[in-house]
């Protein structure tokens, strides 16, 4: 298997990232998305907000919206956000075998996806392949386990919007208006179905918007205050609270990571 001197992988799709390499700290952080963790090769623990008690696994489920304490130690993970609107955590839950709080984890298939992961990070894939692999994983082997998950139309269309104008700040009331609701109504229903506050959501794309520039060869601040961060001291803050590390912890690993991004249109 490749070490921990490979690459790290950072792939970036429009429904889901992945992360495959080592973690250098401990994480703190404020769930941004829906993240199925996967170590390769070591057991990493997890402490929920306010508890004593470490839990070592080898896979966590974690909903969007959670604070929680992870330390991979120097295991080889792969850490995938999950798609915003829940279809993805709706059906990997009903695949792990224990739970503790709002934390799901030791996945029955991990071998599968273990495997899948390894190959990704072992071959380092283009773009498409490891797509294909992780849709093969979390839409169609086990799909037959999942349950019906009802989607929204009105906060899919809302999420869209968000997502096309990720640097221009519209208001609450104008996505509202968008989809002929109220806005308490909107509120309500956005935070049901993706499990964050409309503004936590928006942050939390324009990092992924960030992260697509410098894959495109944007300087860090460039690709920021392109994504609609107000300055650097925004994005890092941003960065750090819903990631549990710094960027710099992130994009200046000694293995160095390599940033899958789509092709630019």
């Amino acid at each position: 298997m490749a070490d921990e001197k490979s690459p790290s992988l950072l792939y970036l799709w429009d429904k889901r990232t992945l992360y495959i390499g080592p973690l250098l700290e401990p994480l703190n952080l404020s769930q941004g998305a829906a993240t199925l963790l996967v170590s390769l090769d070591k057991p990493v623990s997890f402490k929920l907000k306010g508890e004593e008690e470490s839990i070592e696994c080898m896979s966590l489920l974690l909903p969007a919206g959670l604070s929680v304490t992870i330390d991979t130690g120097d295991a080889i993970i792969a850490n995938c956000n999950l798609d915003p609107l829940g279809a993805d955590f709706s059906g990997l839950t009903h695949l792990m075998q224990q739970e503790k709080g709002k934390i799901s984890y030791d996945l029955k298939q991990y071998a599968d996806f273990r495997q899948s992961y390894r190959s990704m990070y072992e071959q380092q894939l283009d773009s498409e392949a490891a797509y294909n692999l992780l849709e093969e994983l979390l839409e169609n082997r086990f799909s037959q386990f999942y349950p019906n998950h009802a989607i929204d139309s009105r906060v899919a269309k809302v999420v869209e919007k968000i997502k096309q104008t990720a640097d221009d700040n519209l208001s609450v009331d104008d996505l509202a208006s968008l989809v002929n609701l109220s806005v308490p109504r909107l509120v309500q229903i956005f935070k049901k179905q993706t499990g964050v506050p409309m503004r936590r959501y928006r942050l939390w794309h324009r990092l992924f918007v960030t992260a697509v520039r410098m894959g495109q060869g944007d300087s860090l601040t460039v690709a920021a205050l392109t994504a609609g961060f107000t300055d650097s001291a925004h994005f890092s803050h941003t960065f750090k609270s819903m990631l549990g590390m710094t960027a710099s912890a992130m994009l200046m690993q000694p293995n160095s990571i390599n940033i899958v991004a789509p092709k630019p249109n």
